[in-house]
This record gives structure tokens, C-alpha cells and sequence, in this order.
């Protein structure tokens, strides 16, 4: 990929006990704009160290962590574990998100619109969450990170759980959103979907890289 670099780590070190061995590293990437990296590897493999680091939730142990013009502001993470509030209805939900993240109310009110025909959840939009199948809650999860438009899209696990056609809703906006320049993290255990959808894939063993795929 030949677009300008995202994300910039050199020599990104995670250590968790002082003078222990590290969860990461040492290790170096760029990550560019409109680019699909995936991150493979068995649990443990500092996968999820990785991106937390790169959402800017974890701080390093050691290493520098760079981000291009504007992406600081405009970085959409989805963990693995579910950021929703069950009591809520899924369009409160995504109003919570757009409004911690500083977004217009005129803005949070189409944004919301936009994402919840997209992710075939309109009909649901006024039920509480609770009440959502797993995929449901899956494809919302994805909605409430892209109520900021991301420059940066980083997803951990993002299908876990989820109905064929849920992971294949999620699987497709990931796609789209990379098409209009946004670059994209995705950590998957499940088959074939990162051979899938990304043009590079990097193989982690004890935090270390063991290897690169180039797919595109």
C-alpha cells in the first residue's frame, strides 16, 4: 500500500511486571491510509496489547507511537468485549458515543440514522439492548465506533458471536470504510476472513512478529 502513513510504531515495547520478560515487542510498524492490516497469532500473542497501544488506551513501556495529520481525533476502536450499555436502546447508545466524543447534536442525529439502516438495526433502534441477539450487538458495537469518522478503524475480534449475516454486515463495512481511505486493524480467529479483506497480514509469536503475509 502506497498511501500516507496512519500510524507510525517504532520500536513499541509492553512490559506488564517490571523486569519481566515483554507481552510486546520490540516491534515496528506503519500502518497507511486506506489499507486492511490484519494481526494473527494464538492467544497471548500480544494481539490485543498491540492495539490497544495503537487505539492510544495503553501506554508503552518503551518505543515512540506517531499518528498522521488529524487521526489522533478520528480513531475508532472495537474491543472485543462489548461497549454497549444494556439498559439503553441501541440509538441511545450511539447518541452516548457521538456525545462523549464531542460531536454536534445535528451531526450525532444522522450519523446514528446513517449507521443504524446501514447495519440493519432501524427497527431495533428504540429497543433496549439487552434485548438484541449476540450479532445484534455485534453490528451496534461497530456502529458506535464509527460515529466518529475514522481515520484509524481498529477491531478486535469484531464478528465473535455473531450470525453469518451479521459478520458479513461488519466484514463489509470494514471494506467500505478502507475504500475511502480509512485504515484498518482487525484481529480475527475466524476462517478466511482476514485472507479476505486484508492486503497485508502479520503473524505474532510471544509479542514478537514471525512473519508476513502480502495478499494485494
Amino acid at each position: 500500500m502506497g498511501g500516507e502513513p496512519v500510524c507510525v510504531l517504532t520500536d513499541i515495547e509492553k512490559t506488564y511486571v517490571s523486569g519481566g520478560q515483554p507481552a510486546l515487542g520490540p516491534l515496528s510498524l506503519t500502518v497507511r491510509q486506506g489499507e486492511i492490516l490484519g494481526l494473527r497469532g494464538r492467544n497471548g500473542a500480544g494481539k490485543s496489547t498491540l492495539m490497544a497501544i495503537m487505539a492510544g488506551t495503553l501506554r508503552p513501556s518503551g518505543g515512540k507511537l506517531e499518528y498522521g495529520a488529524g487521526v489522533r481525533g478520528g480513531i475508532g476502536y472495537v474491543p472485543q468485549e462489548l461497549s454497549l450499555y444494556g439498559s439503553l436502546t441501541g440509538l441511545e447508545n450511539l447518541r452516548f458515543w457521538g456525545l462523549a466524543a464531542g460531536l454536534p447534536s445535528r451531526y450525532i442525529k444522522k450519523r446514528s440514522a446513517w449507521l443504524l439502516d446501514r447495519f440493519q438495526l432501524s427497527d431495533k433502534a428504540r429497543a433496549r439492548v439487552d434485548s438484541y441477539s449476540g450479532g445484534m450487538k455485534r453490528r451496534l458495537h461497530l456502529a458506535s465506533a464509527l460515529m466518529v469518522t475514522p481515520r484509524l478503524l481498529l477491531m478486535d475480534e469484531p464478528t465473535v458471536g455473531a450470525d453469518s449475516s451479521s459478520a458479513e454486515l461488519i466484514l463489509s463495512m470494514a471494506a467500505h470504510v478502507s475504500s475511502l481511505g480509512c485504515a484498518v486493524v482487525m484481529i480475527s480467529h475466524q476462517t478466511g476472513e482476514l485472507e479476505r479483506l486484508c492486503h497485508r497480514i502479520l503473524t505474532l509469536e510471544a509479542g514478537l512478529p514471525a512473519g508476513w503475509e502480502e495478499l494485494r
